[in-house]
């Protein structure tokens, strides 16, 4: 058993200590642990894959840049995806302009493009979970990013309000607007299939893990 596989049941705060002690490679654990809720985090602001990618990177190494200030011992996971939606926000805004807060409410629904496969014919093949990614990606920002959380991520409705700096209601009812906003077959197949949407694994977390490894230890020469 190598030292990282024996601290990945450790828990989140013994991690840092190992980590502020001078175990920089415990942190390869905290990087694979967070690495699918802020890439989800970062897919709900930007839907660009490529840009969610460059988010979840940047945010582990300022994480990982500004780790003595977490208070702990509880609350790193809300801490973190913090830390990925600010950055995801501060991209948004340099790149289009938009305010996650201002931007104006939308409420319309989101049809199936109508030369495509009905939804029974793709949930039978291969490209079931890109076809529905693609489907919540049309939805408005400030409905998209709380409807992964909620819907993929299965995070509570309060860790949610807390991450996006919403009031509690707020998220229960953009959440509710989104379900309505996708047609019915859609979110029978979200529900009845129990897919995993928006996932990272294998080579693509290995590729994050790597490339943030690389550069905390650069940095800590």
């Amino acid at each position: 058993m190598t030292e990282i596989d024996s601290l990945t049941t450790t828990e989140d705060y013994q991690l840092i200590t190992h980590i502020l002690a001078g175990n920089i490679n415990a942190y390869e654990v905290v990087i694979r642990r967070y690495n699918q809720l802020m890439y989800r985090i970062a897919r709900g602001i930007c839907a660009d894959d490529d840009e969610a990618m460059d988010i979840v990177q940047e945010a582990h190494i300022t994480a990982y840049q500004k780790l003595s200030s977490f208070k702990g011992p509880k609350g790193f996971m809300s801490w973190i995806a913090i830390i990925t939606r600010n950055i995801a926000l501060m991209r948004l805004r340099k790149s289009s302009r938009l305010s996650y807060k201002e931007e104006e409410e939308v409420f319309t629904l989101i049809e199936l493009d109508t030369a495509a496969e009905p939804i029974h014919d793709v949930i039978a093949n291969e490209q079931t979970k890109a076809t529905l990614e693609q489907l919540i990606n049309a939805l408005p920002i400030n409905y998209r990013a709380i409807f992964i959380l909620r819907a993929i991520e299965q995070m509570a409705i309060n860790d949610i309000a807390q991450i996006l700096s919403l009031e509690y209601n707020v998220v229960k009812v953009r959440f509710y607007r989104a379900k309505i906003m996708l047609k019915v077959e859609v979110r029978d197949v979200l529900t009845e299939q129990n897919l995993s949407l928006y996932e990272f694994a294998g080579d693509r977390c290995d590729k994050i893990t790597h490339n943030v490894m690389a550069a905390i230890k650069q940095e800590s020469r």
